[in-house]
């Protein structure tokens, strides 16, 4: 009965999977997704976590993927461009089913190499996408403008627009750190495999030439985006790891400060301003122009800390805030508050920005709490998704990915490779299920308990920080920063004290049975 349990959760799992992907790419071409193939997603779930022992594992990203869930009824409510939104929506509700499709399907350290292949050909379909569909147009370089005339362009095709090269530079952010780490694995990929007979024929230096041409690719298109903050997320997120790999490379630091100092002072009149500004000229929104907009987005947050404004929703709002009355044309349409952080709160308010920050915080420890024990493949992949990760939100600092980017679903898709190598860790320690390794799902009573403690403090959290708006928005969003940052650390916390409680309860029942 087990066994025919667990075949029709799989079968119903992979059906899940083709069913989310084929509304992903019908979302990308169209901006929309019929209902009835939401609901049919929706049933299909329903289906899996009724069946049983599925989905008892549950996860420290739960509680906070549900308290998302809980706010975008109300974004939907208070925003002022329906079909934007609903489509930021329909995009949030398709990454959720990728992230509950990775941590159901990998649990044993022989899917490993399944996510692995996974995450390098999402690599390279991004890339592959970003070369055929971004909007490559340029007045600055000859040779560049010859080399975009070559690439073809199916943005046209998709809702008549190709995609923002910065968009598609951020996206990129993701892989260069992590194809870095897959690259330089000290063999452990390779010892894997050995273990394993349907895996042992396959040839490694196969597996590493491929990883090493999709690096390239990967180089080649974000170096195309001309995209300042996704080069230069890209680049720390690299040397975070290689530091990470050899700690002897931290001598790097003061070189680089040298050499810093040395570009500043070669800069137009010599101060670290000037350099900036130099440094962001050509991308359409100078750092003077990105100022003005931080304080402008500051002052529409002030005005909606409780729902924001709605996913997509500055295009609408900014221009009537900010249009003038004697040239009414002269106003920039905005599409984003080019910063992640202040683009979450604007759109889905100080609640919002505080789940935002809980997942950061959440996705750090999960990672700091398995690499302590994890096995040579496990930390190759921790280490290459964290600089990854970090690469991306260097990019968002001068740039936005919010909830319900298309291309943002790469995020849920790190989350949720990070969540399975937590969640399944004792799992992952043998290259077999091992005999002597404690059941350590959780019963979905204790899951229920789990969010409404996480709910609690996030309602708690949230309620502080909106009052705190009324006397001073700096001091409201420092308070959601702080917030954000301790309930990741809760929802970890909390959910490790259940495990390791159900553990011992376990063991106790050992010697009766």
């Amino acid at each position: 009965m087990k066994d025919r349990s667990g075949k029709i959760a799989a079968a119903n799992l992979f059906a899940i999977s083709i069913l989310t992907t084929a509304s992903f790419a019908f979302l990308l071409l169209r901006d929309t997704l019929p209902l009835p193939l939401l609901i049919a997603i929706g049933v299909l779930w329903v289906l899996q976590i009724c069946l049983p022992e599925q989905l008892e594992h549950g996860s420290p990203m739960n509680a906070l993927i549900l308290c998302l869930i809980i706010l975008l009824p109300i974004n939907l409510m208070v925003t002022l461009d329906l079909f934007f939104t609903l489509s930021k929506i329909y995009s949030l509700l398709l990454a959720f089913s990728y992230f509950g499709i990775i941590v159901s399907f990998v649990q044993y350290r022989k899917h490993l190499p399944l996510l692995i292949f996974g995450l390098v050909a999402l690599a390279f379909s991004m890339a592959l996408l970003g070369s055929l569909a971004t909007e490559w147009t340029t007045r600055e370089s000859a040779i560049l403008t010859g080399i975009f005339q070559i690439l073809p362009n199916i943005g046209e095709h998709m809702v008549g627009v190709g995609i923002n090269k910065n968009t598609m530079g951020g996206a990129l952010t993701f892989f260069p750190a992590l194809l870095l780490s897959l690259l330089f694995d000290s063999g452990s990929f390779t010892q894997l495999l050995n273990k394993y007979i349907h895996w042992r024929k396959f040839p490694d230096w196969i597996y590493k030439f491929v990883i090493l041409l999709i690096l390239l690719f990967v180089v080649g298109v974000l170096l195309l985006t001309q995209s300042r903050g996704a080069w230069l997320g890209a680049l720390l997120g690299a040397y975070v790891l290689l530091v990470w790999k050899d700690k002897r490379l931290l001598w790097m630091i003061p070189v680089g400060l040298a050499l810093l100092a040395l570009f500043v002072r070669s800069s137009s009149d010599g101060s670290l301003l000037g350099f900036l500004y130099e440094l962001d000229q050509g991308q359409g929104s100078t750092l003077p122009s990105r100022i003005q907009i931080w304080w402008n987005t500051i002052n529409i947050i002030e005005d909606f800390p409780i729902t924001g404004i709605g996913l997509d929703g500055l295009s609408v709002v900014y221009p009537m805030y900010f249009k003038s009355f004697v040239l009414p044309e002269t106003v920039t349409t905005l599409h984003h508050a080019h910063n992640s952080l202040l683009t979450v709160a604007l759109e889905t308010g100080i609640p919002g920005l505080i789940l935002y920050i809980a997942m950061l915080s959440c996705f750090g420890f999960m990672a700091w709490h398995s690499h302590k024990r994890a096995r040579s493949l496990n930390r190759v992949l921790i280490k290459g998704l964290v600089s990854g990760m970090i690469a991306h939100q260097v990019f968002g600092l001068l740039d936005a990915f919010s909830f319900g980017k298309y291309l943002g679903v790469t995020m849920w898709i790190y989350f949720a490779a990070m969540t399975t190598i937590f969640v399944h860790r004792h799992q992952m320690i043998h290259t077999q299920p091992h005999q002597n390794v404690c059941e350590t799902s959780l019963p979905k009573s204790t899951q229920v308990r789990l969010f409404l403690r996480s709910s609690g403090i996030w309602f708690v959290f949230s309620f502080i920080a909106i009052n705190f708006s009324q006397y001073n928005i700096y001091v409201s969003l420092l308070v959601a920063l702080f917030a954000g940052s301790f309930l990741g650390w809760f929802v970890v916390s909390d959910y490790l004290a259940s495990v390791k409680k159900l553990s011992i309860a376990n063991q106790k029942e050992l010697p009766a049975r």
